[in-house]
């Protein structure tokens, strides 16, 4: 696979530990994540080494120890901070994660993109994220970047969190192609009713969200190319770009929810039911949310029992994500013998990603916060600091609620081609 992963701050490395390590029990799959040496293809940033540092000692048979870059100086959950950084005293951060990302994309047959994974609310994640999503397409400008972002929980996390939301989905909005968005509050839920317990630390959190991506990012067959009168034949499911041309066909809505399931069961409709049981409809005045597209990934297909509970599937599928009229086919279905969440040979697992309207909720929320923080002229002061005027709210604020539009527009099936 000819991509990179780029995870920024502590949230970001922790998630990627956790994915790498699915990675590193299937074998078959290790060459799709990893350069012919073997070394994982990722660059591990963070402004502060502990973390970082720690990933490292523990996978340095895996990874690069030149694709470690730290720095000296947390971003105290300031997006500002860690979008200006301290000027010429750490400037050599971002030449270190340039130049990294040069080294590995130089490795690769053919470098189609990068997949970045951060919080929103954190000054690295969030501000660094940002300003390394402008270099990125600055340095690749005809080549792909795929977010992966986590939002904070609605309250509790940081004074600063909504106005940090806000940049960096402004940021994501203007420079990737697509983001597969995480919530805090969302995933907590879903972790609660699939193990039916209320104890669920932040790393079980991190691991669901390993577990969606590898869903979603591992290969679907033998990771050997296949070859066709001298030409290499793509496997479906072996880049995350597929992803991107599925769910976010068209340019002004790139933010989707991912979600997945797994069960030892000879039934894909009860698997499916797993998976929608747990899932949010509804927003909080009642209304439906809806989705544009989904893609639906089905691993541990070995029986080959799926094609027969296929319609059964999708129809559940379409009733639990209220996919819009206007698209005659929202739903894409990908399957795979090999599950990456679960070994057993009888257990199967369900992973969708759908383009929804209910980022709009989590959208409006930020919105709406970081306004009545702005109005009041609340903490301000800590991002002029940095160098952020008020113009760069007001844009901010602009943007998200063009965005909130259109996915409103989309849903009401008010979309024009």
């Amino acid at each position: 696979m000819s991509s990179v992963f780029l995870p920024v701050g502590q949230c970001g490395n922790q998630i990627v530990k956790e994915f790498y390590k699915t990675v590193s029990h299937l074998q078959s799959q290790r060459p799709t994540f990893a350069s012919e040496d073997g070394k994982w293809r990722c660059i591990n940033i963070d402004s502060e080494a502990k973390v970082v540092n720690n990933f490292y000692q523990t996978n340095k048979r895996c990874l690069r120890e030149s694709n470690v870059i730290t720095g000296k100086h947390g971003r105290g959950t300031n997006w500002a901070m860690g979008y200006h950084g301290y000027g010429d005293r750490e400037s050599e951060m971002m030449t270190q994660t340039i130049e990294a990302l040069r080294r590995e994309v130089e490795l690769c047959d053919c470098y189609c993109g990068a997949v970045m994974v951060h919080s929103l609310s954190g000054g690295t994640g969030s501000g660094l994220g940002s300003y390394l999503y402008e270099k990125i397409r600055d340095e690749y400008p005809m080549t792909y970047i795929l977010s992966v972002a986590v939002g904070p929980h609605a309250s509790g996390e940081s004074p600063l969190q909504h106005y940090n939301s806000l940049l960096s989905l402004t940021w994501m909005q203007k420079f990737s192609d697509g983001t597969l968005l995480f919530q805090n509050d969302e995933v907590l839920q879903r972790m609660i009713a699939i193990k039916n317990s209320k104890d669920v630390s932040f790393g079980k959190m991190n691991g669901y969200i390993s577990d969606c991506l590898a869903g979603l990012l591992l290969p679907l067959g033998n990771n050997s190319q296949r070859k066709k009168e001298n030409s290499v034949v793509i496997l479906p499911g072996s880049e995350p770009w597929e992803i991107l041309r599925s769910i976010f066909p068209m340019p002004a809505y790139k933010f989707a929810h991912t979600s997945c399931f797994k069960k030892r069961s000879p039934s894909w409709s009860t698997v499916a039911s797993g998976l929608v049981n747990s899932l949010k409809r509804h927003d909080q005045h009642g209304n439906l949310f809806s989705s544009l597209a989904c893609l639906a990934v089905i691993r541990g297909n070995a029986s080959n029992t799926f094609p027969h509970t296929l319609q059964a599937v999708e129809n559940q599928l379409k009733v639990a994500y209220n996919c819009v009229k206007w698209n005659p086919f929202p739903v894409d279905f990908w399957t795979g013998t090999e599950n990456p969440n679960g070994p057993a040979a009888d257990e199967n697992s369900l992973t969708v990603c759908a383009n929804s309207s209910s980022f709009s909720q989590f959208a409006q929320n930020v919105l709406s916060k970081a306004k009545v923080m702005f109005g009041a002229k609340a903490y301000l002061h800590w991002y002029q600091r940095w160098g952020c005027d008020e113009s760069l709210f007001l844009e901010s604020f602009e943007n998200m609620s063009n965005v909130i539009e259109d996915y409103s527009a989309a849903s009401l099936q008010l979309y024009h081609s």
